[in-house]
């Protein structure tokens, strides 16, 4: 998903849902649902109006999609109803829609004698705008609904964007058991230009999108939670990367095929993390012709793996400039606690770190198809969630990855990945590895 930057300005639109009780037939109920379309953010666009979109309504339990056509153009002094029908249930909700706007832009002009002078002139923009909120539940005949909504950034030209996740491993023929050591990462870039490596954060969330606990405080519309934060070294310009070509960063890069004939050949990786265990009987593999990633920060003393159950979401980020570890792990701490649900009680403070929604490039949420309960993202970096497997069994899913798909080809034959901050629709699921063979 590319970076989005978002807007301070409140969208109201009231989507009345009509009450109809319950039927000696049996009929499910429905409810009067009011909706409040609410953009989050900036002043990037102050008067922007929406001029068309859709509501999508997932019934939970069913899978059956209710879908509503945004129709009216809306102001911030022009608020109107619509009236829609929906049955009483647990939901997913969704708002894909685009607007305009105004803003004004600095522009040379030439006068009749020839004069030219830098004038402010008004101009209009078009903005893709998207939100979604998961676990609605829909019930006791009126309810209301504060969905926020993001704006994507219309001048994004492109960066790196997370063209795989190769989480789930291979099982070795000659002996029937799980390997490990052959997971990936593949960063893509998807712009014009060439870009840079060093610097680039690869992280893994704290929380599952399997388990759904109340945080206190939620910060996950400021902030991504991390429980492994991974740094890219470099000087800056010593790893370039040119439009379109792939990054393989790995846990151990070395030949794969001479130990597992199911698995692939990561010898020529261009990075690898290292992870030094605290434990004499586990211990991380090491090959000095790869580059190691900076480990800014790892929750286990021993080898990180990738959630090979694929319940997690990741990220890469940058750091603003003058951003040094020490300084982060000094001022980016996050403690929070939770209710625990079997016996309501508030659990101790947790000690956590945080990477600004703002620093991150792009995210995506992981969970196996039948488990997914929520996102641990905020919808500006990712409004829907792709998945490895069915299920978290990881013998049924070794070998299967999430792969970005392509949007379109450039003329000269640079495949331009879909990212449209919506991992449902950007990514193919539970897809075979693209480096096995």
């Amino acid at each position: 998903m590319k970076k989005i930057y978002v807007l301070a300005l409140g969208l109201t639109m009231s989507a009345m849902l009509a009450l109809t009780g319950c039927k000696e037939n049996n009929e499910v109920p429905t409810s009067q649902v009011s909706i409040k379309l609410n953009v989050q953010g900036s002043d990037l666009a102050q008067n922007l109006t929406v001029k068309s979109g859709k509501y999508t309504f997932t019934n939970v339990s069913t899978g059956q999609e209710t879908v509503f056509d945004y129709a009216q153009t809306l102001t911030r002094a022009l608020l109107k109803d619509a009236l829609y029908e929906l049955n009483d249930g647990l939901y997913n909700v969704t708002f894909e829609g685009e607007g305009t706007y105004t803003y004004t832009a600095s522009e040379a002009q030439t006068d009749a004698s020839g004069k030219t002078q830098v004038v402010d002139v008004q101009k209009e923009g078009t903005a893709k705008i998207q939100g979604a909120q998961q676990n609605l539940e829909v019930k006791g005949g009126t309810m209301d609904l504060n969905l926020k909504v993001y704006v994507m950034n219309v001048n994004e030209k492109g960066d790196f964007v997370i063209a795989e996740v190769f989480c789930s491993g291979t099982t070795n023929p000659a002996t029937g058991k799980q390997y490990n050591g052959d997971q990936y990462i593949r960063l893509v870039n998807n712009s014009s230009e060439t870009l840079y490596a060093d610097g680039l954060l690869i992280t893994e969330a704290e929380f599952m999108t399997v388990r759904k606990y109340d945080y206190n405080p939620n910060i996950m519309d400021q902030a991504f939670t991390a429980q492994v934060i991974a740094r890219i070294p470099g000087t800056g310009k010593q790893y370039p990367v040119k439009p379109g070509e792939s990054i393989i960063i790995c846990d151990n890069a070395m030949d794969h095929r001479q130990a597992n004939a199911n698995s692939c050949d990561l010898s020529k990786a261009n990075f690898e993390w290292f992870t030094k265990s605290t434990s004499a009987a586990v211990q991380d593999v090491d090959n000095p012709d790869v580059p190691n990633l900076e480990m800014i920060y790892c929750y286990t003393k021993t080898i990180w793996l990738l959630n090979k159950q694929g319940n997690k979401a990741y990220a890469i980020a940058r750091w603003p400039e003058g951003m040094t570890a020490d300084k982060y792990l000094t001022d980016y701490t996050y403690t929070y606690n939770y209710v625990i649900p079997t016996t309501g009680k508030t659990s101790k403070d947790i000690k956590g770190y945080k990477i600004p929604n703002e620093w991150i490039i792009d995210a995506v949420n992981l969970s196996p198809k039948t488990l997914y309960v929520w996102n641990v993202t905020s919808a500006a970096l990712d409004m829907g969630h792709t998945y490895v497997g069915e299920t978290n069994a990881v013998a049924e899913n070794a070998g299967k990855a999430v792969v970005r798909k392509v949007a379109y080809t450039t003329e000269d034959g640079r495949q331009v990945l879909q990212d449209t901050n919506n991992s449902s629709i950007d990514f193919t699921p539970s897809t075979k590895a693209t480096l096995l063979k």
